[in-house]
């Protein structure tokens, strides 16, 4: 594969100010084995090794330490150093090493080991002198890792522009570690990159170039969006998924958008009003998103309306405004209606804003009761908060919407119908419901019968799979156009628990879980005899990185754990292992968190075992 025009990924390499007391050549080699140990784990005769020091063999008595005490910021929060060009002939554009922290270390690796070698040597060229500032990829096809083929790969690195400014925006407060800032490279630079990207893209092997953070803000805004989705249809006919804020889908443009079918729209509308839209989002075009919803639904493409209840200037004129956002939005044949719970971190605002129980509470109250008032599935994120809310037994199969026009509207199914079996399969819980409805949406079946729950009564119900019309369509649906609330636990995650916690011969065990889970996970734990007699306490660490009122267990990091685990230890005594759910290290395969952190920083900083039980992101 040619790379002659293939972008250039620069990385910066920056000098260190070191003390006249430290010695250059220790530090280089202390430097280079911390950062390999956060590569990877050392294994003799099929046992982890922990080193925690080093001899070098000049020395017989002194034993140096790995890792030092932290002293303010850790060293693997590497700042970006991003210098914007838009020609090759101008100052050089180094690619965020950041990123690179968090979705491929190795690029990381190789910035410390120059500056460190650096540190105490200077390279030359033809008996000269040479002073280097950064690094570039060499064979880009060394860089290609495993994908889940999704087209997201590639067109979110377009989405770096954002026109509106939302009252509500997530990224107002993102610790200063992770602040994002608005591009300094041209949009030419960033399509050559997606477009170099796309080159090494390949959806049917599931091959990609390594992933980075991306951009959260508006991709359709960029002026390349529809250049880059044309291009990447030729090389995949999977649903393009697209988030946007309207503010672009202009007649024109939805015209151009429904060329690329199949593709599916999350339209963050917040508002059927152009005055609060335009109160909230601070946009010029308060009224585009707006006018889009019977264009998209004229074009056939389906679109799920994404409010986020802002409770200003009251919870009452936000819950009025609700109420009628999803009226309109119904009348539109909205796929589906998503209304994401707000709260904000402790950069966003200092002191509160409002009270999140009464808030939340408030909007999960009036949902509940709009579901039997429009036709288009309604659902909560995160919809744990209702679930443990509301529901006395918790991870159950059943049925919180169905899409207007699919197979599970036109057999009659309805909101709470509880599934009782499908094809005869008797289903328990509702990942395996949604497993067994998954496998006959592949399998092209053209007809299974479900039995449900309705109130009293038990009722037989045969869905056609061939049986549907718009908004609910093949392509961009799973489930037979049956919506759920969340994707529930498997029961299976017991099992993996119980192999942790048997490999480390523990009887005591600490398990570091979230708010929201906490009451599933409980339930799981008194209903199955799996575990016996191990003693197992399960605690909540507080989300101090992001703080505010944030409490999502996905938003914490390794600092939050530890924290969370001295206190466990001031009341309790030590554990025989310590269990954290694998999601909160999530990112691009390398078990880092959103600081760019190993989860083996927790148990170096704790002194216990510590173990991760696998286990997907919680999205909903």
């Amino acid at each position: 594969m040619s790379q002659e025009n293939d972008y250039i990924f620069r990385y910066p390499v920056e000098e260190k100010e070191k003390s006249r007391q430290q010695d250059l050549l220790l530090e280089m080699i202390r430097v280079q084995l911390q950062s390999l140990l956060k590569l990877f784990s050392l294994r003799q005769k099929g046992e982890e090794v922990k080193p925690d020091g080093f001899r070098l063999m000049n020395e017989r008595e002194v034993i140096h330490p790995i890792f030092l005490p932290e002293v303010g910021r850790d060293e693997s929060q590497i700042e970006s150093s991003i210098q914007v060009t838009g020609r090759p002939d101008e100052k050089l554009s180094f690619q965020s090493a950041r990123n690179a922290e968090l979705y491929e270390p190795r690029i990381s690796h190789i910035k410390r080991v120059l500056e460190s070698l650096l540190s105490v040597v200077v390279l030359e060229s033809k008996g000269r002198p040479v002073k280097i500032d950064g690094f570039r990829l060499k064979d880009l096809n060394q860089w290609i890792v495993p994908s889940v083929g999704d087209p997201a790969e590639i067109f979110d690195h377009l989405a770096t522009r954002c026109d509106c400014h939302c009252s509500f925006c997530y990224l107002r407060g993102n610790p200063p570690s992770l602040a994002l800032e608005q591009p300094r490279r041209s949009s030419e630079e960033e399509f050559a990159e997606a477009r170099t990207r796309l080159k090494y893209f390949s959806p049917q092997a599931k091959r990609a170039l390594f992933p980075t953070l991306g951009s959260p803000y508006e991709f359709l805004s960029h002026p390349y969006a529809l250049d880059l989705l044309t291009e990447l249809r030729k090389k995949t006919d999977r649903p393009f998924r697209l988030s946007t804020n309207g503010n672009q889908l202009t007649p024109e443009f939805i015209q151009k958008l429904s060329a690329l079918k199949p593709l599916y729209l999350y339209l963050s509308l917040n508002s059927s009003s152009p005055a609060r839209r335009g109160l909230i989002m601070r946009t010029e075009r308060p009224e585009m998103a707006i006018r889009s919803l019977p264009l998209l639904k004229e074009s056939r493409i389906p679109f799920a309306v994404v409010i986020v209840p802002w409770p200003f200037p009251s919870i009452e004129e936000m819950i009025a405004d609700l109420k009628g956002t999803a009226f309109s939005a119904d009348q539109q044949d909205a796929h589906l209606i998503e209304v994401s719970l707000p709260g904000y971190s402790q950069y966003f605002s200092p002191s509160p804003l409002f009270n999140l129980e009464e808030v939340w509470s408030s909007v999960v109250s009036v949902i509940r009761s709009l579901r039997w008032e429009v036709q288009s599935p309604l659902l909560v994120k995160p919809s744990l908060y209702e679930e443990t809310l509301y529901e006395e037994r918790l991870n159950r199969p059943q049925i919180v919407g169905v899409v207007k026009n699919s197979p599970a509207a036109i057999s009659g199914l309805k909101s709470e119908d509880l599934i009782l079996s499908i094809g005869g399969l008797k289903i328990s819980s509702r990942p395996q419901a949604r497993d067994i409805l998954h496998l006959h949406h592949q399998s092209r079946n053209p007809f299974v019968t479900l039995s449900v729950q309705r109130s009293e009564k038990i009722i037989e119900v045969e869905l056609s799979a061939n049986h549907f019309a718009y908004p609910y369509t093949p392509e961009t649906n799973h489930h037979l156009g049956i919506i759920f609330m969340g994707a529930g636990f498997r029961a299976g995650i017991l099992e993996d628990l119980k192999s942790l916690i048997s490999a480390h011969g523990a009887q005591r065990v600490l398990i570091l879980s979230s708010r929201l889970v906490r009451p599933v996970f409980e339930q799981l734990l008194r209903e199955s005899p799996l575990l016996g007699n191990i003693q197992i306490h399960i605690e909540i660490p507080q989300n101090r990185f992001f703080g505010g009122n944030i409490f999502m267990g996905d938003l914490l990091v390794v600092q939050d754990f530890i924290e969370a685990i001295r206190e466990f230890l001031k009341k309790h005594p030590p554990p025989d292992l310590i269990v954290i759910p694998s999601s909160p290290f999530s990112l691009g395969n390398w078990r880092r968190d959103l600081e760019g952190k190993v989860y083996s920083d927790i148990e170096r900083a704790a002194c216990l075992p510590v173990a991760l039980l696998d286990c997907e992101p919680i999205y909903d």
